[in-house]
């Protein structure tokens, strides 16, 4: 079984809500997830998960969450050689079509230039995310699937 640790960022709740649902696909495959609010997490973690998946919004023109911010710039020149990740985020198409979820694809250039292989596309949410639950779920489905690869 894959140890997974699921770091998200959330200011209106959304993205957790994502996350519960993103949880409950990898278990449905028989991952252990370890969820953790980015206010309480640290890069030095990382290495101890089979895998690694994100969960963070992106806010004005392609900003990371705030909460993320300081975690995102502690993993600079760090070594996730080896580890599986993935990453899922809402944004919103109608609002901010230029940066519609940036905020996955930097998570995922981070990720991927720390040396950890990118095992699903980013799942990303247009708009509001209760209709994207049962999306959310088999996404976690996917990447837990993926990961055992």
């Amino acid at each position: 079984m894959a140890e997974v640790v699921l770091i998200f960022g959330s200011t209106t709740d959304n993205t957790e809500m994502l996350s519960e649902h993103v949880v409950a696909g990898l278990e449905r495959r028989g991952a252990l997830v370890t969820v953790k609010n980015v206010t309480e997490a640290s890069v030095d973690e990382l290495a101890d998960y089979d895998a690694i998946v994100f969960g963070c919004p992106t806010y004005g023109e392609g900003d990371l969450q705030d909460d993320f911010v300081d975690f995102h710039e502690a993993m600079d020149g760090m070594s996730l050689e080896g580890e599986k990740a993935a990453v899922f985020g809402p944004g919103d198409s109608e609002g901010y079509p230029d940066s519609f979820c940036k905020a996955v694809d930097i998570l995922e250039e981070t990720l991927k230039r720390c040396g950890a292989e990118i095992v699903a596309e980013g799942f990303k949410v247009d708009g509001e995310v209760e209709p994207a639950f049962e999306d959310a779920e088999a996404w976690g489905l996917k990447v837990a699937k993926l990961m055992q690869k």
